[in-house]
């Protein structure tokens, strides 16, 4: 039976859950960034290398214990 969750080479699960925490990020950063000592374009990149870190090291993480 094929595996309908990767369909086009990449795991659709993945992605949409990643585009939803990145929407929900933005809308966080739109609504209550005017109340933080940062400015709105520092906040989406401080958000930006969260995601990114956060991501790195879940994969080493799986990387390691050989899930992947």
């Amino acid at each position: 039976m094929p595996d309908i969750g990767n369909p086009i080479g990449f795991d659709l699960a993945t992605v949409l859950t990643g585009s939803g925490l990145t929407l929900l990020l933005s809308a966080a950063i739109l609504k209550y960034g005017g109340q933080l000592q940062y400015s709105t374009p520092k906040l989406y990149g401080i958000g930006g290398i969260v995601l990114v870190v956060v991501g790195v090291l879940f994969g080493l993480f799986l990387v390691l214990t050989g899930n992947r």
